[in-house]
């Protein structure tokens, strides 16, 4: 799949769900075929939530939480964007530098941000967004 980022955003919805469900193989983590506008709860278990805001149709940001940064959910789940969207790099050292330190790190693939944040009880929350 080719990169179909907008001006402002990470692509249609129709685009980003493709390309995620393409490479998750966790029948639980798979998006839906469609969701409305808005911010969206996609799932919420023990291991990851998973949020989404989506305008005319396109996402915005994504944003995934787990108390279990170092879990292969965690790992699968977020591979799923980062294959998925052709957004491979530097954001496995941008991970390790957000949990080793207990902090902030971001960094920009292909014209997504991924900002990290590692919380001091170990809650990682990552958002993707378009960088502008």
């Amino acid at each position: 799949m080719t990169q179909q980022l907008g001006e402002h955003d990470l692509g249609t919805y129709d685009y980003v769900s493709d390309a995620y469900n393409s490479n998750m193989r966790i029948s639980e983590y798979k998006l839906p075929n469609s969701l409305p506008d808005g911010d969206q709860t996609v799932f919420d278990t023990d291991v990851i939530k998973m949020t989404m805001n989506i305008q005319n149709q396109r996402v915005v940001k994504v944003t995934i939480i787990t108390p279990e940064p170092t879990s292969s959910t965690y790992m699968q789940v977020f591979e799923g964007f980062e294959f998925g969207l052709d957004a491979l790099g530097t954001w496995i050292n941008t991970y390790h530098r957000s949990t080793s330190t207990h902090g902030k790190a971001s960094d920009v693939v292909n014209g997504i941000l991924a900002s990290y944040n590692t919380t001091e009880a170990n809650v990682l929350t990552v958002s993707l967004t378009r960088a502008d």
